[in-house]
């Protein structure tokens, strides 16, 4: 398994090593800031973490058709932003099929395996049954600081909830089973992108109910959430590649009975324009660099090659 081959790999099969360097480059990209300021008309200074966040709390792309092709776009961009930290990396998946407190035959290096934990100090933080912050390395790091004044709530609707401030805490707690082989299963025997779309997003629900990172809305601050989005990638890539089904990889196909769909046709934002409906409040946000005043939106929609090509998994 070369390091910087491109194949996203289950998490527990990777080198220590990598583990490691994936974990430095998350803790990077809350150093680079975005253009602008925290008191801009649409705020600037947003670093390369939170904007994440800040992208995810109001678009708000659950229960829909969307759900599936709009995160791989997110996940996809994440790794995109980890390789210009450390061009080596993948963004690995937690197979939600183990518990990531105790998956066994895992890669312990210098050709050892044994029982791993993804959730200590030297990897994801905190992991236990009572929510509390996550705790080292991430606090260290910026990820949140209790004495922030002022912060960034965890009420998405708050007027105050500027995405260039930090919370005072990202939480965590681990309380559950994982998802059993037989149900991803399912999803891969779906005959059509719907029927597998939502059995897809419910095993997601579930998984974060078990590791639980907060409400829909504030999740996407807490690193594990990409481990685990990657894993709803992987098994939407693999239901599109199983073998009889060349349509899925077509752009005009892939979504089956849904390829008509007004929001599949179009624009994926914020990244098309930087102007999003949040679907809850129906309000629209603006977010840069997408909009104004950088304009870096480049249209495209939910049929273009980079989100129904799938990246490469293990």
């Amino acid at each position: 398994m070369p390091l910087g081959d491109g194949i996203r790999r289950n998490i527990a099969t990777v080198a220590p090593e990598e583990r490691t360097l994936l974990r430095n480059a998350f803790l990077k990209m809350n150093t680079p800031r975005w253009d602008g300021k925290r008191d801009d008309a649409v705020p600037g200074g947003v670093t390369w973490w939170f904007k994440q966040d800040e992208i995810h709390k109001v678009t708000h792309v659950h229960g829909g058709p969307e759900f599936l092709p709009w995160h791989r776009e997110i996940v996809n961009r994440c790794e995109d932003q980890l390789r210009v930290i450390d061009p080596r990396l993948s963004l690995h998946y937690w197979d939600w099929a183990q518990d990531p407190r105790n998956i066994p035959n895992a890669n312990l290096g210098n050709g050892q395996a044994g029982t791993l934990n993804l959730f200590t100090p030297d990897f994801m933080g905190y992991g236990g049954q009572v929510l509390q912050p996550i705790g080292q390395p991430w606090q260290a790091a910026g990820f949140y600081d209790p004495q922030a004044n002022p912060f960034r709530s965890d009420n998405a609707f708050d007027p105050n909830n500027n995405p260039a401030d930090k919370p005072r805490a990202v939480n965590r707690q681990v309380n559950g089973s994982p998802i059993t082989a037989a149900r991803d299963q399912a999803v891969l025997a779906a005959g059509d992108f719907a029927q597998m779309a939502v059995l897809l997003e419910d095993s997601h629900n579930k998984m974060h109910g078990f590791v639980n990172m907060g409400n829909q809305h504030i999740a996407f601050r807490d690193p594990f959430v990409f481990l685990l989005h990657s894993n709803v990638d992987r098994l939407f890539a693999l239901w599109q590649l199983q073998p009889d089904h060349p349509e899925r990889l077509q752009p005009d196909h892939v979504y089956g009975s849904l390829e008509a769909d007004p929001e599949l046709n179009a624009n994926i934002e914020p990244w098309s324009t930087g102007h999003t409906l949040n679907e809850v409040t129906g309000q629209e946000n603006l977010i840069r660099p997408w909009c104004d005043p950088e304009k870096l939106g480049i249209p495209k929609t939910y049929k273009d090659p980079s989100i129904v090509t799938p990246r490469r998994y293990d």
